[in-house]
């Protein structure tokens, strides 16, 4: 049991974005084993040892710790954001922890208690210990850790309240009131009242399992839909600039690489032995070889019009989240006016800034030539082949002249071009698109509809940038 309960611990710190390996799974509960349960903040500062890996990530682990092994009256399920005010009932580690009170005392059901069921005994008896440990066990039999959603919360109480014996406490109840005695009326009206609570106590525990495994799965779910909906839906969901920079973080863990060379460079070895035939050798002095690494350059041009405002708003936010292992970049936006925005994108960047610039710059009379012509007057004599340049349009050019002559020529400066088109490839060169006159001159081009294809470029773009 306690090996179950540690697994669910771990599902629930990673549903909270605290990256937990196999390895580090197996260290936790070596830890569990050896240090045993019996002693909580113990446990917890085994557990994080284990688990945590910055402060950061110990503060994640805290929140979920207090969570999950949350006892009734402690300061760490005080501090649990629950739906209820009422404190959250025993969890399914109490047991292990040594959790719950035995109440003492008899139920004072005298000879009718011996027909009650063992609820009903327990809730008259106040046997919190008894109470805990059945709604745990009930808890994992009826499968309480796998709600997803929240409309499923009634629906797992109810089972538990049936495994916990709720159907025989319901009869109780009913005999008890039917026997017409005034005893049995006082236990039938007790028997009442710790239902009442012990349901209390079911709807806490479901909502805390909810919070620590469902709420994480529903976010994922959400995360999930996000990635494959429409870019020109996505500004329906407030989170968005949180899904991007975890994104961004998993292809910055990709493809960062440390660069191991000496701080004096390379070692000059004709210059090293020349100089020292002089000397025999003696001393012998290295001479080191300075190597100049020319920085590659990044070129972003988005079409912002109304059309496709959407796509590049998102891949402006997409580059700068992982701006810390691309080269040194600029970004130009143009829809019926071309004009630079690198300055606004450095620093902090949400959606706001995003926004501000779309609203600065789109609108509706998109030149395609025209853009290349002021890209080229502007940033031409820059472009060589370490530099990278990016389009984003839907190469629709309202039936003016292509003048695919001036990609082309950006093509032979640059080491590579790529084309990002937000509509289907099925619907490129169909009514003015010039996407057809476009393509020969680029490295790749790719449809860019989500952010699961706008992750995929980005990743192909790092790849490449890798190489220069």
């Amino acid at each position: 049991m306690a090996a179950d309960v540690l697994g669910e611990f771990i599902r629930a710190l990673r549903g909270a974005n605290l990256p937990v390996s196999t390895s580090e799974t197996l260290d936790a509960m070596r830890a569990a084993d050896l240090l045993g349960y019996g002693d909580r903040e113990r446990l917890r500062a085994g557990l994080a040892a284990s688990l945590a890996k910055s402060e950061s990530d110990r503060r994640v682990f805290d929140v979920c710790f207090d969570r999950f092994f949350a006892l009734p009256g402690s300061q760490a399920a005080e501090r649990v954001a629950a739906p209820e005010p009422a404190a959250p009932p025993p969890s399914m580690i109490q047991r292990l922890l040594g959790g719950g009170q035995q109440a003492s005392g008899n139920s004072g059901a005298g000879g009718a208690g011996e027909s009650l069921g063992d609820l009903s005994r327990d809730l008259l008896a106040d046997d919190q210990a008894a109470l805990a440990a059945s709604l745990a066990t009930a808890g994992q039999e009826t499968g309480a850790a796998q709600i997803r959603v929240i409309t499923q919360k009634g629906l797992v109480g109810r089972r538990i309240f049936l495994a916990m014996g709720g159907e025989q406490l319901d009869q109780d109840i009913r005999d008890l009131e039917a026997s017409g005695a005034v005893a049995d009326q006082q236990l039938a009206n007790r028997l009442r009242t710790g239902r009442d609570g012990l349901r209390d106590n079911i709807r806490q525990y479901v909502a805390r399992q909810f919070l620590l495994q469902g709420a994480a799965e529903s976010r994922l779910l959400r995360e999930q839909t996000m990635r494959e909906v429409a870019l020109r839906d996505l500004r329906e969901f407030r989170d968005v600039s949180q899904v991007i920079r975890r994104m961004a973080r998993k292809l910055i863990a990709l493809h960062s690489r440390r660069q191991r060379r000496s701080r004096k460079g390379l070692l000059d070895a004709r210059r090293t032995v020349v100089a020292s035939i002089a000397t025999d050798a003696v001393p012998w002095r290295t001479h080191w070889r300075q190597r100049r690494r020319i920085r590659p350059r990044l070129f972003v041009i988005c079409d912002v019009s109304n059309s496709v405002s959407a796509a590049s708003g998102f891949l402006m936010l997409f580059l700068v989240a992982v701006s810390e292992v691309l080269p040194r970049t600029r970004t130009f936006v143009f829809a019926s006016r071309f004009a630079e925005v690198s300055s606004q994108l450095n620093g902090p960047v949400d959606m706001s800034v995003i926004e501000q610039i779309l609203d600065q710059w789109s609108g509706p009379g998109t030149d395609y030539a025209g853009m290349f012509e002021d890209f080229l007057a502007v940033a031409g004599s820059e472009i060589n082949r370490r530099s990278t340049v990016i389009f984003l349009g839907d190469a629709r050019n309202n039936d003016m002249p292509a003048r695919q002559e001036l990609l082309r020529e950006i093509s032979q400066r640059a080491g590579a071009v790529f084309w990002l088109n937000p509509e289907n490839p099925n619907r490129w060169g169909s009514g003015d698109s010039v996407m057809a006159s476009y393509q020969p001159y680029c490295r790749h081009a790719a449809s860019c509809a989500t952010l699961a294809q706008l992750e995929r470029f980005v990743s192909v773009l790092l790849s490449d940038m890798r190489r220069l």
